[in-house]
Formats: structure tokens, sequence, C-alpha cells
């Protein structure tokens, strides 16, 4: 079950999941700091949320189960076209394990949410409870998507770098709502959001709950909706929620398949199904570290001051929309303005991943940075081996395909 959580922390929530800190911190004028970095890992301290949804797309994702009725939930949904995520609980996932191949097997993604439900800021064994899960659920994920959602969205920095200390960098997380996560009634008593736990606990009925989903929903636009499988009202409710806002010409898209998540998943592998380099294996100019920026790990060389380019026309026309000027076609900028304008994909802003190259892409060119071996064999090919297109964070796309990936 989720907490209650107040509107205004899911709205300072939302702007912590994603870039909207970043623009807070320039807008402060800290370009010159760090915000935006992270090390290449798995688990973050921001929460993952529906941030670059499509408008009128939702992802419906479920908590605590499996339960008397996940089964059954599982065909409608197939029935109906729609593939969910199912955030189970591992106690429960150890009473009906027969629940977790159906699952997989309705083209639903299975997914961690810890073991007995603690609060992950709280308990004393946070790894254990991310463990005794996985181990029951690791046969029926999907493509390797494993993902995590923190039981009552309980969850900081400190918790993540536990998680990854002890090796759990495959999961993605935790992933947080943008839909479902209150219980907000009107002065006429009528819903503008709900929580479906908060519901049921109120006396509310499957309909006039429903109304509070489908009132945030039409509000957002677009997120990820927070329910829970292990209710029978909510098995109900869901029935008419997607009869409801299929009328209404609403989408129904996979929780890994969110923006926000996809750029998750990428700190580990590519599109094209390559590893993304180490840190130790590429190439920087002296004076600068490879560092990993946004919340999909891609990697910068940074100083302490400086990122080393050259960088994209579509990260210049933002520098310069933001008051850089004539200092955006520079190769080097300030460290801050770089990791803002990057952005939080995998690619610079402009460019998209060519997974023939593998590399960024924008027009005929391919942008690194590189690895040693690259360059390496850069150098072999080139006339003078002291080029500085060798040492350059752009190449063309043609003589990368050449130079092969790293």
């Amino acid at each position: 079950m989720a907490a209650s959580v107040n509107r205004n922390f899911l709205r300072i929530a939302q702007i912590v999941g994603g870039v909207s800190l970043t623009l807070l911190s320039v807008a402060c004028g800290k370009f010159g700091g760090k915000s935006g970095e992270s090390r290449v890992q798995d688990f973050t301290g921001p929460q993952l949320m529906g941030h670059g949804m499509a408008a009128g797309t939702v992802a419906l994702t479920f908590d605590d189960g499996p339960g008397p009725r996940t089964s059954e939930l599982s065909r409608f949904l197939k029935n109906e076209g729609i593939r969910a995520t199912f955030f189970v609980q591992g106690s429960n996932a150890a009473e009906y394990p027969e629940v977790l191949k159906q699952l997989q097997q309705d083209g639903h993604l299975v997914a961690n949410h810890s073991y007995t439900h603690p609060h992950m800021t709280q308990t004393t064994d946070p790894v254990a409870e991310v463990r005794r899960t996985d181990e029951l659920i690791n046969e029926h994920v999907d493509k390797g998507h494993f993902l995590f959602r923190a039981p009552y969205g309980d969850w900081n920095s400190r918790v993540a770098n536990i998680l990854n200390s002890a090796g759990l960098t495959k999961y993605v997380g935790s992933v947080f709502w943008d839909i479902g996560g209150e219980r907000v009634e009107r002065s006429d008593k009528t819903l503008s959001a709900a929580a479906d736990w908060a519901c049921w606990s109120f006396g509310d009925s499957v309909e006039k709950c429903l109304d509070g989903y489908l009132n945030e929903t039409r509000d957002l636009n677009r997120g990820i909706v927070l329910m829970h499988d292990v209710h029978s009202r909510s098995i109900d409710m869901t029935k008419l929620m997607v009869k409801q806002l299929k009328q209404e010409g609403f989408h129904f898209i996979r929780a890994d398949e969110a923006p926000s998540i996809v750029a998750g998943l990428e700190r580990r592998t590519d599109k094209g199904g390559n590893s993304q380099p180490t840190p130790d294996a590429i190439a920087c100019p002296e004076g600068f570290s490879p560092t990993a920026v946004g919340t999909a790990g891609a990697m910068m060389c940074l100083s302490a001051s400086e990122a080393q380019g050259p960088f994209t026309q579509g990260m210049q026309e933002l520098c310069r929309e933001k008051g850089g000027g004539d200092a955006c076609a520079n190769v080097r900028w300030s460290r801050g303005m770089a990791v803002w304008v990057h952005g939080s994909g995998r690619c610079p802003a402009g460019a998209e991943f060519d997974a023939q190259v593998g590399a960024c892409v924008e027009g005929e060119n391919a942008f690194g940075p590189f690895s040693k071996e690259q360059v390496k064999r850069c150098k072999a090919l080139s006339a003078n081996p002291d080029s500085p297109v060798c040492k350059g964070n752009r190449w063309s796309r043609g003589f990368l395909a050449s130079v092969g990936q790293g």
C-alpha cells in the first residue's frame, strides 16, 4: 500500500525526479556546479516518473500483489490489448508462484516491490528486501528489464547507494507515480484525485474512486498510474477505468516504455544492445575525466570547470537560447552549461543513437567521447598520428564506421 502523499509533495517529487532540478539550479545562477550528474548506476536518488510521456498516454502499475484476483486482472488486460507493470511483494509472490508466470506470458512486466513492504529508508536490511523478491521474480522478468518501486514511495540516495554497492545494479528505480498517490475530496464530496487503498479505507464506492482517478488523469493527460491488485474493488475499478479511458482516446504503455525509465535502462545497455563503455575505457583530453551525466548516465569529458566538445548543433541552439552567445560555438564550455544543455538522455540534445556505428549521431556527425581503443585505431588509420581529429569529440559517421565500435 502506498502512503497518502501531499499534493505539493507530489509536484516537488516530479521536479526532483527530472531535469527541472537542473533548470532550477541554473536559474539560481549555479552554472558551475555538478547538478544533473550521476555515477553510472541503476538505482538513483531521484525517483522516476512519467516525464516525457506523450499526451494522452498512461502506464498502469499495480503494487503489493499477487492477490486472489491478479490472474483475472492479467487476463482482462491482455484481452484489452494492454500491457501493465506489476510491482510484486515477495511475501505474496511466494503464495502465488503460478501467477508470476502468467503475468509474463500475458505480456506484463513483473517488477520488484520488496519482500515485506517496509519503509526502505528505515529498514535495517534493504538489500535483503530486494534480493529475496529478486530470487522469486528473476526468471519471470521480461527482457532483463528489472524495475523496483519502494513501498510508500519512501526512498533516498542513501538507500540507492546501498543497493548499488551490494551489486543490485541490474535494477532501475525507484519508480514513483504521477496518478493515484492521494485521495483529494472536494467540498461537494466528489474526488479530484484518488488513491485506491485510501478510497476503500474511507468507504468510497468503486464509482466515486474511479471518478477521482479519471479526474486526475484528465488533468495531467499522461502519467504512471498507481493501483493495488490485492484489493478486489481495485480490480473492478480497473475494468471500468480502462473502458472509459479508451473511450476518451487514451493509449496505454508499459512502465518500461516511459522515457525516464527507458533512460534508466539505457545506463547499462544502449538501444543497439551494446554495453556503454566504462569510464576507464573512455579517452578524454589531459585534465578531463569521463563523467556520467543525467538520469541515463551518458558520458562526457569534464574537468573541474569545463566540458570538452565539439558539441551537437542541438546543444549549441539550446546554449544560445539560454544566453550563451558566441561562446556556444566553442570547443569547450563551462561544465555547468554543458551538463545542463546535454539533457537527461543517452544522447545529447539534437542527436539520436545509431546502433550500426554504436554512437550518438546528428546528421553525418557522430559524437563521443570515444573509447581508448577507438582512438588507437583512429591514429593507426590516420596519415598523421597526432591529428587533432583523433582527440576530438566529433567524427564523421563514415569514419567512425571504418574505425569500428570500442
